[in-house]
């Protein structure tokens, strides 16, 4: 089917005409008002939409990559053992189906297996990790489970104020895989504008499990080149324009690598690569609250190549997005109202001797969205629209129709810090999780729904859509067991349902995708308790969280091999403590312990973790040392996510002992 432009032309011209409505409006806004009265100097609504990843966690724990980044969320599982086979889950839904961004940049599909959807990147340079799963429809389109986005530090974020130009030097050493590391980072301001320059590499070797064994065909190396300009608040105009190169290689298992582990596998080298072009311009209006523009622009390039099998592939995606934010006043309600819209392309190919193989695909989305948030006195209120304008390549056969996707929600002070909190959305996608190199080998006669024993077998093929539930109660008091502390505890319940997820019959082992269907509907529900009670220079944390994966036959769904929707796993229970013993000295505590499993035709043990930290500021200015220690006690185990049984899933490292040196000047 041909593209429909006359829908993306007429879509673009209404996502323009609302942004600039609220540009004009600002204007007009003092004179217009008559019957009540716009007050256009409120404030941003507090609202708790999105959950922030500890990062001070992760530098406690001397993060080697995104991975560890994410792996002491308590929401977040990662499995998989060695670095090709790594997968992670939230709150049982496979990264697959979510919304992942790196600066707004949309990582796309997976490109063999479930490799390349998450990229990479040195844990250093990230600023803030937000992980959103209560919905709403300004979080962007695609995420069926939710979204995580990454957002990297500006050279405003290094520099201090006797020191506009510097660098930060780094070297580290982990123990269980022999890794040396190193890190080059420079910025330097003019003005509000600064520029910063990164360089790191690590290079591992076999890390080694809990029992003293190597892992067969865990080593690696990792490179990563970054540089970012960044003009901020320059009579309310910023301006920042990032590039990004990240590498890995190493001699992995190809085809299996998330299958059951086996000592004796073949290897073939690897080079996993994404280059990332951002341009993000906002604008604020300094004489009024109904103007916040951001405009967002991207370029992504994705590639595998196995360079035994000489064999490369490859998405390359383009994207962006616009929107205005107002605050403003009506009465006795406060407002937040975003309107927008949003648009990707990617396009994937797969080479086999230096010669294109099967059909490119591609896949595109327009969307435009709205979202009103309202306060009134002790009650918020929200409501928003998406609508998606979709189509994608399945083979010689194009896919195409649109959407409107709802979001609604609401938080209720209760009083004495309680408050009351709930919300639903919907979101729907068209590209599916099948990885590229496998969606390129469709024969041109594929079938649709013609699956035996799917109740969508001879139905018409439909977009995957979600729908999410979240609700809970939150606690908020300071002063509560000392004068001076402060403590937070939050209960969430939530489901998420998806339809008609997209799966392909073939494409395993070398064999041609003969055809695509609607899976069967999948269901996670579960609940998270988290409570954290700081005093001072010390804090404490606790979190419990259960997610229960289902078929639609009630049966919990495990982690397996080609399963790219999610998976349950036993609860997990999260303890973490620091504390700035002196202004020189701080030190850290984790524990994490999963339950065992058993149940259906799900059979995992469970394991308890524990971790140290300490750092070190030293007399020398500008120098500091770091430890870390991972799985202290050596404890042998597998990820309830990796694919197989205890006896022949990949390990996990064993202790591993992490010392990092840094240098600021």
């Amino acid at each position: 089917m041909k593209k429909r432009v006359s829908t993306l032309v007429y879509s673009t011209f209404i996502t323009g005409w609302l942004v600039c409505a609220s540009s004009v409006f600002a204007e007009a806004a003092p004179t217009v008002i008559e019957e009540e009265t716009m007050e256009v100097n409120a404030t941003s609504i507090e609202q708790n939409r999105a959950r922030q990843v500890d990062l001070d966690q992760a530098q406690r724990n001397l993060a080697m990559d995104m991975a560890d980044v994410l792996r002491d969320e308590p929401a977040i599982q990662i499995g998989g053992g060695t670095r090709n086979a790594q997968r992670f889950y939230l709150r049982g839904i496979e990264a697959s189906n979510l919304n992942i961004r790196i600066d707004g940049a949309s990582q796309g599909r997976n490109l063999f297996q479930h490799r390349g959807a998450t990229g990479g990147m040195d844990a250093d340079l990230l600023k803030a990790v937000t992980v959103e799963t209560l919905p709403s429809s300004d979080q962007g389109g695609g995420g069926l489970g939710g979204s995580i986005k990454f957002e990297t530090m500006d050279a405003q974020d290094l520099a201090t104020g006797d020191r506009p130009v510097g660098a930060r030097l780094k070297v580290s050493h982990s123990s269980v895989d022999d890794a040396i590391a190193g890190a080059a980072t420079g910025y330097g301001l003019y003005g509000n504008s600064g520029l910063l320059v990164h360089i790191s590499g690590t290079n591992s070797e076999d890390y080694t499990s809990g029992d003293g064994d190597e892992v067969h065909g865990s080593a690696g190396r990792d490179r990563d080149y970054f540089a970012k300009f960044s003009l901020v608040d320059q009579a309310g105009h910023s301006l920042r324009l990032s590039a990004e190169k990240n590498e890995n290689s190493g001699l992995y298992r190809w085809g299996a690598g998330d299958s059951s582990y086996s000592d004796t596998a073949t290897l073939n080298y690897q080079i996993s690569e994404r280059q990332t072009q951002v341009l993000d311009y906002r604008y604020t209006m300094p004489s009024s609250t109904l103007v916040a523009v951001r405009l967002n622009l991207f370029h992504n390039e994705q590639s595998l190549e196995n360079s035994d099998n000489n064999t490369e592939t490859e998405t390359e995606g383009y994207g962006g997005e616009l929107r205005n934010t107002a605050h403003f006043s009506l009465g006795a309600t406060d407002h937040e109202l975003t309107v927008g819209g949003d648009f990707y392309q990617e396009d994937g190919s797969y080479e086999a001797s230096g010669s294109s193989r099967g059909d490119d695909n591609r896949s595109e989305t327009f969307g435009l969205f709205i979202q009103e948030r309202m306060a009134i006195g002790r009650l918020l209120l929200s409501a928003g629209l998406r609508y998606d304008d979709y189509s994608a390549d399945f083979g010689a056969e194009t896919i195409d129709g649109d959407e409107l996707s709802p979001s609604a929600g609401a938080e209720f002070e209760l009083g004495y810090g309680l408050t009351l909190f709930g919300g639903y959305g919907e979101s729907v996608r068209s590209s599916g999780v099948i990885p590229v190199q496998w969606l390129v080998s469709a024969v041109d006669d594929a079938t649709f729904n013609q699956q035996p024993g799917k109740d969508s077998y001879g139905k018409s093929f439909e977009p995957e859509t979600s729908q999410r539930y979240e609700g809970g109660l939150r606690f908020e008091r300071d002063n509560l067991l000392r004068r001076g502390d402060s403590f937070e505890a939050e209960l969430t319940v939530f489901k998420t349902e998806i339809d008609d997820l997209i799966a392909q019959i073939g494409g395993r082992r070398g064999a041609p995708v003969s055809g695509f269907y609607n899976d069967d509907t999948i269901e996670v529900n579960g609940w998270e308790l988290r409570l954290a009670w700081q005093l001072s220079d010390f804090r404490t944390s606790v979190s419990y969280t259960r997610a229960r994966a289902e078929d639609d036959n009630g049966d919990l769904i495990g982690a397996s091999v080609g399963n790219r929707t999610a998976a349950t796993t036993g609860d997990r229970l999260m303890w973490d403590t620091s504390w700035q013993v002196r202004p020189d000295f701080s030190c850290g505590y984790t524990l994490d312990a999963m339950a065992g499993l058993d149940k259906d035709d799900i059979d995992r043990s469970g394991y308890v973790l524990h971790h140290l930290q300490a750092e070190w500021t030293t007399s020398i200015d500008g120098l500091s040392v770091q430890l870390a220690v991972r799985n202290l006690f050596d404890r042998r185990y597998s990820d309830q996510t990796s694919v197989g049984t205890d006896s022949t899933a990949v390990y996990e490292p064993g202790r591993d002992v992490r010392l990092a040196m840094t240098y600021h000047f």
